[in-house]
């Protein structure tokens, strides 16, 4: 199955480079994957800048990587829905925000996990957020993990934004992201569209990926997070008619939902 990678950036050169990086360094290739990075209208000094990283990764260590850029700025779920697009042939599809970097093992089991789980709607991996002078080393890799799939009675509302992952015809199903929210609230929206349609999310417990937290919303000249925030907000419950915590009862009172023992399976990392 082809994977596509999307990456959504603005004003961040250095997150972009490290991001794309650890890309390189820690997935494997052997397999069909499409690493697309989307810039949601950087200044144009950034711009120049993230088009020189993408043209000497792509020169050296990821072949085949792509860059969309000229949109200006369109927020978070309208470049998601960009990326989706851009790659009809792409089955499986993880998104990342451009400052996560990415451990061993981290695309095998989110494209293990969501081609074993066919009722799975969002499959997201946990994080450690903090600056790379806080990460903890990450543990040797092991020849067999038991990546779980965490919350086996399928009770969350979406996966994490930082990192997720899901199948096409899911995403196509629901329409895309709902291009009403630029940014925050996005993907808890995805996550609510594709709750009520019958599938469930899942957080792997292995592997645990870094996240600067929050790092491109917090630079002023992106955008007034504040605002944002509450603006989305207002969407999302005007749409849903419930917060967070009365859709989580909701999915988990649901009499249908897998057991445990049907989701937590043994991630044999591929070779």
């Amino acid at each position: 199955m082809k994977v596509l990678v999307g990456i959504p950036t603005l004003n961040g050169p250095a997150r972009l480079r490290r991001c794309l990086e650890s890309i390189a360094q820690w997935t494997n290739f052997n397999r069909d994957v499409q690493v697309l990075v989307a810039d949601d209208g950087s200044t144009p000094e950034n711009l120049e800048l993230n088009r020189r990283i993408v043209y000497e990764l792509e020169a050296g260590s990821l072949r085949g990587l792509e860059m969309l850029h000229g949109h200006g700025r369109t927020g978070i779920a309208r470049t998601w829905n960009r990326l989706v697009r851009h790659v009809p042939e792409a089955e499986l599809v993880v998104l990342l925000n451009d400052d996560v970097e990415v451990v061993p093992d981290w695309l095998d089991v989110l494209r293990y996990s969501l081609i074993k789980n066919p009722r799975a709607g969002m499959i997201g991996l946990n994080f450690y957020s903090g600056p790379p002078s806080a990460r903890p080393v990450p543990p040797p890799r092991p020849d067999y993990v038991e990546a779980k799939l965490q919350d086996g009675g399928g009770g969350l509302v979406s996966s994490f934004g930082p990192i997720f992952g899901f199948r096409r015809e899911v995403w196509a199903g629901v329409g895309g992201f709902d291009e009403r929210y630029f940014v925050f609230y996005e993907e808890v929206d995805f996550g609510v569209t594709l709750g009520r349609r019958g599938y469930f999310h899942y957080m792997a417990s292995y592997p645990i990926v870094f996240h600067m937290g929050g790092a491109t919303n917090s630079e002023p000249q992106n955008l007034d997070a504040a605002r944002c925030l509450a603006e989305s907000r207002e969407k999302f419950l005007s749409k849903w008619g419930k917060d967070l915590g009365a859709l989580r009862e909701e999915f988990l009172s649901r009499a249908d939902r897998p057991v445990p023992r049907e989701w937590n399976q043994q991630i044999k990392v591929w070779p």
